[in-house]
């Protein structure tokens, strides 16, 4: 079974504070080396309607399937990014 989570770490001053987030899958960070589990990749495309499979490609703008899984990847982490910070502000108001 696959194991998600993620660990926030300050970022340097020099690079303007703020925090940095790592979301992990089976404790490899995603989203940052799209390459470095192309089996994994592999699996996840072929399990794939092929209305999925154009669709990922199509966003990923090439035919390659390790691009359309990092894009995936890529929009699962903005749109959790997106929901933490409808949250936080949420809470604000």
């Amino acid at each position: 079974m696959t194991t998600y989570r993620y660990e926030i770490h300050p970022r340097p001053a020099e690079l303007d504070r703020g925090w940095r987030l790592r979301p992990l899958e089976d404790d490899l960070e995603v989203g940052a080396d799209r390459d470095a589990n192309p089996r994994r990749g592999l699996a996840w495309f072929n399990a794939l309607s092929e209305t999925e499979r154009a669709h990922w490609l199509a966003m990923a703008r090439n035919a390659r399937p390790v691009d359309a899984r990092g894009t995936y990847l890529s929009q699962k982490v903005l749109l959790a990014a997106q929901e933490e910070s409808r949250i936080w502000m949420t809470a604000r108001t």
